[in-house]
């Protein structure tokens, strides 16, 4: 029973890692605050309205409404782009059991990845506003185009998945980061598909359980399916990865202190 709860039984370090990912998904909310408030206040009452089953909802009645949502939203998302860049970082680090300050660490990489990671935020938001808004316009139609809209958004929304990991792990162009997210995507397919499942698991959750499931989502609702994400593609990145040579103990120990030393200068 002893060594069920030593520091380094595999128990320990599960809540471990537990609590470290909760902690990046309150770093990346607080991000992330910006466009919740203002998708909120501008899309409440389109909400209520599809919820209400007695009423005849009609997109176009909300058309210039969801504009607007989507215009403020595209400022308003620029600071997501770098966190969620440093919280999938963060996220491999701790999937690898690679030693890292939690904070310390998101933060130095939201800082080294803030343009880039705030210009791929702006053009998924743009891309997606496109696909929702076509969608809309399609809504009313029994044509292929609407499902022509699906697939699109189907294939854009697996690339996008993978534009963020590959932003925090290889320094790339954006136009590259971009043309990758799609090769890696198709490459590994099986596992795309399985981090797609991963992803909508809290909009599954809280379609199920509504505001019950309010804190968990608070705790794990971003970097939850980050971290299953991240277990899908970590060995998909190695490949892609420059090979490290084996260091022995004491070269290995001369790197900590050669690290430790840096860090107080």
């Amino acid at each position: 029973m002893g060594k069920f709860f030593d520091l380094d039984s595999p128990l320990i370090r599960g809540l471990n890692k537990l609590a470290d990912v909760m902690l990046l998904n309150v770093l990346v909310l607080i991000f992330a605050i910006p466009l919740i408030v203002e998708q909120f206040f501008l899309l409440s009452p389109v909400y209520v309205a599809l919820m209400d089953t007695q009423s005849n909802f009609q997109f176009g009645e909300y058309i210039g409404v969801i504009l607007i949502a989507w215009a403020g939203g595209i400022i308003c998302s620029i600071p997501l782009g770098p966190a969620l860049t440093a919280m999938h970082f963060v996220l491999l680090k701790i999937y690898r059991d690679e030693e890292s300050y939690i904070a310390k660490t998101f933060f130095k990489a939201f800082k080294e990845n803030f343009k880039q990671g705030a210009i791929l935020q702006v053009l998924q938001f743009v891309v997606f506003g496109i696909i929702v808004l076509d969608f809309i316009m399609t809504s009313n139609m029994n044509s292929i185009f609407r499902y022509i809209v699906i697939a699109v958004g189907l294939i854009l929304y697996m690339a996008s998945l993978y534009i963020f990991p590959l932003q925090s792990k290889f320094e790339n162009t954006i136009l590259a980061t971009l043309k990758n997210s799609f090769l890696v995507a198709i490459m590994a397919l099986p596992k795309t598909v399985a981090m797609v499942m991963a992803s909508l698991l809290p909009i599954l959750l809280f379609y199920f359980f509504d505001l019950k499931l309010l804190p968990l989502l608070f705790l794990l609702g971003i970097a939850g399916p980050g971290f299953l994400c991240a277990a899908l593609y970590s060995e998909t990145f190695k490949k892609f990865e420059p090979k490290q040579e084996a260091v022995s103990e004491e070269e290995e120990l001369e790197q900590a202190i050669r690290k430790i030393d840096d860090e107080e200068n």
